[in-house]
């Protein structure tokens, strides 16, 4: 491939005298001198300052300040165009010694601005106009989990066992006003729909609202057991309570039917001896009614949706005493 041919001298000469070269030159005359007009002037701009606080290391803020300012300044063009190609950070530099808290109000930020900027660029606002600052011990402590649980189980499924968080404890570092507030920290939401499977999956901690405050980890491992379930019924005797011993009692009838929600794996091994029904007759007096209501005392944690059929039963009472007179008479 041919390079390009350079113009010689002769052709560059020749290329001035023609009047397009002549216009060329005017116009960049001419914008010159309105770029020397136009910076001239003076103009309002917005300057952006990242701030950096500087503390021992046995000290944090309460709350944490802005990382930045914005400054409105007044300023020559050439003053603003200095200042953009020689912007750098405007560090600001706190020696915090004690816990007493600081207040930055526009004046002093104003101060410490000026040295940075030059005599010539006026500052009009400072936003924000004032900077608190609260510096204090830090602290740290182990905190439980709470998983913000908003699993969506699919049609016939449920957890088999409670959902794990590996590990269930995290640190808090933060200021010790904070910390000591913080009894337990929730996740972030855990959402999905129609879960039909066991799952495994990394969840983050929520972020506090104080960038000052971490948890460490902030990331924890989330293990849900999911399994299919299917209903069975049982046929379960009722417990008689509280039955005065000069009385003979029979319920009708006396069993219940129970109907309820179990996981494939705990099917087989559930069985009537599993769950108490009662009809407790402690708070009632047997000779003035005919029925008494159940109460299901004990279940296991493995089943849902639990029913049970009747919920009240009939009952026939005879007095000991009476029945012994009857026999002897037979004798």
């Amino acid at each position: 491939m041919k390079m390009p041919k350079m113009p010689n001298r002769q052709e560059i000469k020749a290329f001035l005298k023609t009047d397009r070269a002549i216009l060329m030159i005017c116009i960049g005359i001419a914008f010159i001198f309105w770029l020397f007009t136009k910076l001239s002037y003076n103009y309002r701009s917005t300057l952006n300052f990242a701030l950096e606080y500087k503390l021992p290391e046995d000290k944090v803020l309460s709350l944490p300040p802005p990382d930045n300012i914005d400054i409105d300044v007044e300023a020559s063009g050439w003053d603003l165009l200095g200042r953009w190609f020689s912007r750098g950070e405007f560090v600001l530099d706190l020696n915090i010694h004690d816990d007493n808290p600081q207040t930055l109000n526009a004046m002093n930020i104003k101060s410490r601005i000026s040295r940075q900027l030059s005599d010539d660029i006026k500052i009009l606002e400072i936003r924000p106009d004032f900077i608190q600052l609260q510096p204090e011990a830090p602290a740290e402590k182990e905190i439980p989990l709470v998983l913000d649980n908003q699993l969506e189980l699919a049609p016939q499924h449920h957890f088999k066992s409670e959902i794990q968080l590996q590990p269930a404890t995290v640190k808090i570092h933060g200021p010790a006003s904070v910390v000591s507030e913080i009894k337990s920290w929730p996740t972030v939401p855990l959402i999905q729909q129609k879960v039909n499977s066991s799952l495994i999956q990394t969840v983050r901690l929520k972020p506090h609202p104080n960038s000052n405050v971490r948890f460490e980890p902030n990331e924890v491992k989330m293990i849900a057991t999911v399994e299919p379930t299917t209903e069975k019924r049982l046929a379960v005797e009722i417990q008689k309570k509280g039955i005065p011993d000069s009385l003979l009692l029979v319920l009708l009838p006396k069993k219940v039917e129970i109907s309820c929600i179990v996981g494939l794996s705990d099917y087989d091994r559930l069985s009537a001896r599993d769950f108490e029904i009662i009809a407790d007759f402690s708070k009632i007096d047997p000779t003035q009614n005919k029925s008494i209501r159940l109460q299901l005392k004990r279940k296991p944690k493995s089943v849902s949706y639990l029913q049970y059929q009747p919920k009240k039963v009939d009952y026939i009472i005879r007095s000991k005493t009476l029945m012994a007179q009857d026999s002897a008479k037979v004798d």
